[in-house]
Order: C-alpha cells, then sequence, then structure tokens
C-alpha cells in the first residue's frame, strides 16, 4: 500500500494544532500560578508589558527581535521597589540551503530600584570566553586579590575605581557563596536576570540575593557615587 504524501498535510495541521493547545494550557498556569503568589505577596500583576522590554540597555535587553515581557510582578521586597517578569526575544538563522531558523530566547529578571543611581557594574560567569581568552579578544574584566572569584566570575565596569569599591572581599565571599544569576547596577535599577522561566521561589531567592549585594555596598560608595546615605532612609514603597 502506497503512502499518499498529501495526508502529511492534514497530520502535521492536527500536530501543529495540539502542540498549539498544549502551550496555550502551560501558559494559562503559569499566569494563574504568577497571580496567585503575587495575591500572596501583596504585590500586582500583570499578565504582559512589553513597555519593560525598553527600560533597560543591557544583557538581556536590546538584542535580536520580538521582544516579549510577561508574567509581571510588581510591588515591593524588604521595602525596596522592585518588578520581576519574564523576558523572552527572538533571534533568526539561515542554513545553507536557504531554511531559516527562529530561536527563542527565555529569562527571568528581576529588579531592585536602588536608593541613587550608581555608575555602571555588571557582574557574570565566567564562560567560554572568560579569563585569558578574553584579554586577548579584548574584553578583559577587572582583576581581584581571590583567585577562585576571578576564575568564577567576570566584573565590568566603566569606573574601574567604583568597581573595586562595590566588590569588596565581603562581596566576593557572598557571590562565591550563592552567586548563582548575573547582575548589574543600571542607573538606579539593581538588575539580575538567569536562562530559562524562573518559578516563585527563585524570584524570591534572586530578590534576596540582590537585596544582600545592595547591603553590601559600603555606605561611602552610596555617598560619594550617587549623594545618598541608605542608613538615613526609611523603607521605601512603589
Amino acid at each position: 500500500m502506497d503512502f499518499n504524501p498529501v495526508l502529511l498535510v492534514p497530520i502535521a495541521f492536527v500536530v501543529a494544532l495540539g502542540v498549539f493547545y498544549l502551550n496555550h494550557l502551560a501558559a494559562k498556569k503559569r499566569r494563574e500560578l504568577f497571580a496567585g503568589f503575587a495575591a500572596q505577596q501583596g504585590w500586582s500583576y500583570q499578565p504582559a508589558d512589553d513597555s519593560l522590554a525598553h527600560r533597560w540597555a543591557g544583557t538581556p535587553f536590546r538584542t535580536g527581535d520580538n521582544w516579549r515581557v510577561k508574567n509581571v510582578l510588581s510591588g515591593a521586597f524588604d521595602g525596596r521597589p522592585m518588578v520581576a517578569f519574564d523576558y523572552s526575544y527572538q533571534t533568526h538563522s539561515t542554513n545553507s540551503k536557504g531554511r531559516r531558523t527562529t530561536t527563542t530566547h527565555k529569562f527571568g529578571v528581576v529588579v531592585l530600584q536602588l536608593p541613587g543611581a550608581l555608575p555602571h557594574l555588571e557582574v557574570t560567569h565566567e564562560g567560554i570566553f572568560g579569563g585569558a581568552v578574553a584579554n586577548v579578544f579584548g574584553f578583559g574584566d577587572l582583576e581581584f586579590e581571590s583567585d577562585q572569584f576571578n576564575r568564577t566570575f567576570r566584573v565590568k565596569a566603566d569606573d574601574e575605581r567604583f568597581g573595586h569599591a562595590v566588590v569588596t572581599p565581603r562581596m566576593m565571599e557572598l557571590l562565591l557563596a550563592r552567586g548563582e544569576i548575573g547582575w548589574r547596577i543600571e542607573g538606579n535599577s539593581l538588575i539580575g536576570w538567569d536562562q530559562g522561566a524562573h518559578e516563585p521561589a527563585e524570584v524570591m531567592n534572586r530578590l534576596s540575593l540582590l537585596q544582600q549585594v545592595v547591603a553590601q555596598v559600603p555606605p561611602y560608595v552610596w555617598k560619594d557615587y550617587a549623594g545618598v546615605d541608605p542608613r538615613l532612609q526609611g523603607p521605601r514603597h512603589p
């Protein structure tokens, strides 16, 4: 019995419809999960707010296209304004046969508002372009007294003096113990991110880490670079 290739069309349609339906159910379940989580924490919840994709300039933003922000949580964490959300963008490639492939990149993002604006500083994990390889290609990072820290993290700062003032031995100890995400100071925002969708427990853990990062910044740094003293400020609310 010969197989009719025409039958592939309805079969492919049914499969695509099934995948769409399963994705729809998964997205609905995730919206319900985060809406309930927001209510428990006394936060606000929005299913989507793509305007947030334009608010910050560094990783993982401003690359690819079709920027999307979903499951937005906003409110206060330990008295400090915060926002957390699912972020995704797409990239495209074409193979030698002209076939175009689209890849969706997903991230979990958390942001804490800082007491004042500080210079740019980014701390990420060393990857395949870390260490000596990065230096050869002009992507060198700041070096610190801890060899373990230097092997584990990349620190980029517009102001080298500021970078060394923030990444103190106590900060390095904190990050070596639980620096599981990349983070960046961008103006008055402290942004943390990691690849893949995050869950409510991870949101809380990452916000806790960012709050500890804020607490480790020496008081003189806030005074010299932002003109504020967080020790004199009460709890902050959005």
